[in-house]
């Protein structure tokens, strides 16, 4: 399913190095070529913009091997 682009934040307790990283980047790709794709190893979160929703992204990663939760952001 398509939206406008949105901003996700996810936090995957998995995503221990720069392979998992690259990992995250190529799957969440091959769903959503255009998608923004931007990793903090140190909080482990993934910061994703696409049209996708949030739950295709989710069940992205998951079938990765990577189960993140959603991170919820402020309002704004």
């Amino acid at each position: 399913m398509h939206r406008h682009q949105a901003d996700n934040l996810f936090h995957v307790p998995k995503m221990m190095c720069d392979r998992c990283v690259a990992l995250l980047t190529s799957v969440l790709h091959a769903v959503d070529g255009t998608a923004c794709v931007e990793a903090d190893l140190k909080h482990r979160n993934v910061r994703v913009v696409s049209r996708h929703y949030e739950s295709a992204l989710l069940r992205t990663l998951r079938a990765a091997g990577f189960p993140a939760e959603p991170v919820p952001q402020p309002l704004g």
